[in-house]
């Protein structure tokens, strides 16, 4: 952003009514004179000393001693930097910054109008829903009361073709201007023709940090699914706008708007996964929850998590999910300065449920408990292996440690630094294993070209680097000639027969996947299976963000659906055997584990090599047996009749 004139900002600041900001932040302020009091949001303030002067435009805390002018105050509020509080204040102002990117944008309906017409929209389907008892009932049955509907603005898309367009032409608003707000959406087959986005759907408005209309979720009505199905269509269960100029997903959160001061009181958000865990706590008395917009907790989140508080707590409604997504909050509790926490509550209940049934103290009481991601990974550990057999205590050392080597290296002395050292003593002292050869293998599992979150100008795995000379962008063939067999074949079985996944969630964590790609769809399959949902190719694409993985899902389905009995030729690599899927899913799982046994054979050797015999006679002993132990368990499941390994696969 080009630096903003003097001109500009005081424009700004001239246009912002500091007493009307303050407010809006949901602090209470009341008249003292000429200027106003409130409790200061940034120390525990019984008696109001933070101090509004609305002729100066300023504010100050007479005890912590803060305070400034309106950007000031965004900033402190907001946890953002100057420009992004600039840009936050210009748009209320309505203030117009200079913008070398502007002119390409004027060539589209300007943010305003798109504003303008979802806010129409928002009010339409809310409409929509008073009118339609079906509709109401389905939110009563999910024990949502009228008041928490018009809270949250809650809507209704009736499945009908043409109610939107006919609503919008009465309107003067035309079919252009709803699709590039991510109404509507031309039809492949006939360009000239556009279809409503939203039909038979319960509408949940998604709102920007001020409050205002960016997007919308749908969730497919029983009525209108069957409708569908007997048309011979099959119809998502949740559908989100698409990306917009107002709405990135990823940059947003569900509910943040109205969770704002109770995050700022309580000092943590409980993050969630659907509109309606949301709800339910919200109505509950728990009002400091927000949700992501179907896309995993990462990196992006962190920002605007931070703006709420200080720790957050992923909330997740089972084990399968919440071990999936431990591993990416591991990543992010390591890789930035956020106090993140892992709660799965009791097996069979979601968010929704639990609230609703227990109440907000009982989850309060469970979010007291909840772990920091390496607690958790650990019990997950704990439950899936023997820590108390040398094997069971690498494997679990291993799979730990791929999580961790997906996390950038920090400076040294810096807090990421510091953080990932305790979590290697945790590890270690978790797992009795010496903390030098943790570090000697987290070093090894760390390869540059592997590293997930690569430093700026790095090439990402399925990308090419910016500026001349850049190598040309690898193909899908590529890509995937380039990937370990295993890797290959286990990419292959998620994208040909998405049903598999369920076997493969259990039996293969995306941390002991070798090549980046593969672990990309793999982790994307596995957080849709998460939510209940299938990952089919088209849901699985528009999960991943990596064009690469996206290249390959695309060119994988595609090969496959263009043959009888699916395999992986054209590529001139490996050849699995041709069979039903389920065979494949054997077969790959058999390499799968034999890979395994190299890699925890490689260890103890390694392990054996290290050790003084003479001074440590124990530990040598027992690492010599169970050496000798999986090389004869090893030679036992080769020499099974239907066990299927590659002649050509090496570790």
């Amino acid at each position: 952003m080009p630096r903003p004139s003097d001109a500009t900002k005081a424009a700004i600041k001239n246009a912002v009514d500091i007493v009307k900001l303050v407010g809006d932040y949901g602090l209470s302020l009341h008249r003292a004179g000429s200027r106003y009091k409130a409790a200061c949001p940034w120390h525990d303030d019984r008696h109001p000393s933070l101090e509004v002067n609305p002729d100066r435009q300023t504010f100050k805390c007479w005890v912590c001693n803060i305070g400034g002018d309106v950007f000031e105050f965004v900033q402190r509020m907001d946890r953002v930097e100057f420009p992004e509080a600039l840009r936050t204040l210009a748009e209320r102002a309505g203030v117009a910054l200079d913008d070398p990117g502007a002119a390409k944008r004027a060539e589209g309906p300007s943010r305003a109008d798109l504003g303008a017409v979802l806010a129409w929209a928002e009010g339409l389907f809310e409409k929509a829903l008073e009118k339609d008892a079906s509709a109401r009932a389905y939110v009563g049955g999910r024990g949502l009361t009228a008041e928490t509907a018009r809270r949250f603005r809650l809507g209704y898309a009736p499945d009908e073709s043409g109610w939107l367009f006919e609503e919008a032409r009465r309107k003067g608003y035309s079919k252009d201007l709803l699709e590039k707000a991510g109404l509507a959406t031309s039809a492949e087959d006939s360009p000239g023709r556009a279809h409503a986005r939203f039909r038979g759907r319960l509408i949940f408005p998604i709102h920007d940090e001020r409050g205002r209309p960016v997007g919308f979720g749908g969730r497919i009505l029983a009525e209108a699914e069957r409708a569908a199905s007997s048309r011979g269509f099959r119809v998502a269960k949740y559908v989100n706008s698409p990306e917009t100029a107002l709405f990135q997903k990823r940059r947003l959160l569900y509910a943040a708007d109205l969770a704002r001061a109770a995050c700022r009181e309580a000092g943590w958000v409980a993050v969630m996964e659907g509109y309606t865990d949301v709800m339910a706590a919200h109505q509950v008395g728990l009002q400091n929850v927000v949700a992501t917009l179907g896309t995993a907790f990462g990196d992006e989140h962190v920002p605007l998590l931070r703006r709420l508080a200080d720790r957050a707590c992923l909330v997740y409604d089972g084990d399968e999910a919440g071990q999936s997504a431990a591993e990416r909050a591991l990543e992010i509790f390591l890789g930035h300065e956020l106090d993140v926490r892992v709660l799965s509550l009791p097996s069979g209940l979601d968010p929704c449920d639990f609230l609703l049934s227990e109440g907000a103290d009982a989850f309060r009481t469970l979010a007291a408990e909840a772990l920091d991601p390496l607690a958790f990974v650990l019990d997950r550990a704990r439950a899936r292996f023997d820590l108390d057999s040398i094997d069971g205590a690498r494997q679990a050392s291993e799979w730990v440690l791929g999580v961790l080597a997906r996390v950038p290296p920090a400076t040294p002395g810096s807090a990421q630094d510091v953080a990932l050292k305790k979590a290697l003593d945790k590890l270690a002292f978790a797992l009795r294993l010496p903390v030098g050869s943790l570090q000697k293998r987290l070093k090894a599992l760390r390869p540059a070209a592997r590293r997930k979150g690569e430093p700026k100008g790095a090439v990402p795995a399925g990308g090419t680097a910016a500026g001349p000379g850049a190598a040309p962008e690898a193909s899908p063939a590529d890509l995937l000639r380039a990937m370990d067999a295993v890797d290959r074949e286990l990419a292959a079985v998620v994208v040909g027969q998405p049903d598999l996944v369920a076997s493969l969630v259990i039996r293969v964590p995306p941390s002991l996947i070798r090549d980046d790609v593969a672990r990309m769809i793999l982790d994307a399959a596995y957080e849709i299976h998460g939510r209940g949902e299938s990952p089919a190719c088209e849901t699985l694409r528009d999960e991943l963000e990596d064009p690469g993985a996206r290249a390959v899902v695309e060119y994988l389905n595609n090969l496959q659906e263009g043959l009888e009995r699916p395999e992986l030729h054209p590529l001139d690599v490996v050849q699995f055997p041709i069979g039903t899927w389920t065979d494949r899913l054997e077969g790959v799982l058999a390499l799968f584990a034999e890979r395994e046994r190299l890699s925890r054979l490689q260890d103890l050797k390694q392990a054996l090599d290290e050790t003084d015999k003479q001074a440590e006679p124990d530990a040598y002993r027992a690492l010599q047996l169970e050496y000798r132990r999986l090389l004869t368990q090893r030679a036992g499941t080769s020499n099974k009749k239907n066990a299927r390994p590659d002649p050509t696969y090496r570790a």
